[in-house]
C-alpha cells in the first residue's frame, strides 16, 4: 500500500499553499488556477499538503 494524494477541483481555490508546503514537489498549478497532482510517484505520506489544505481540497489515500 502506499500513499497517493487526490484533488478535489470543486474545492480547490488555487491558494498554492500544496505546491509550496510540498517538500517532494508532487503538486503543480494548471492553466486554470487550480492544483494539480503532477507527480504522484514522488509522494512521500507525509500528509502537510492535507493538513495545510484552507479547503480539505486535498485527501491522502492508501492504495495498491
Amino acid at each position: 500500500m502506499r500513499k497517493f494524494p487526490f484533488i478535489r477541483i470543486e474545492l480547490c481555490t488555487g491558494c498554492e499553499i500544496c505546491v509550496d508546503i510540498c517538500p517532494a514537489e508532487v503538486f503543480e498549478m494548471s492553466e486554470i488556477g487550480k492544483a494539480i497532482v503532477e507527480n504522484p510517484d514522488r509522494c512521500i505520506g507525509c500528509f502537510l499538503c492535507e493538513e495545510n489544505c484552507p479547503t480539505d481540497a486535498i485527501v491522502i489515500k492508501l492504495i495498491e
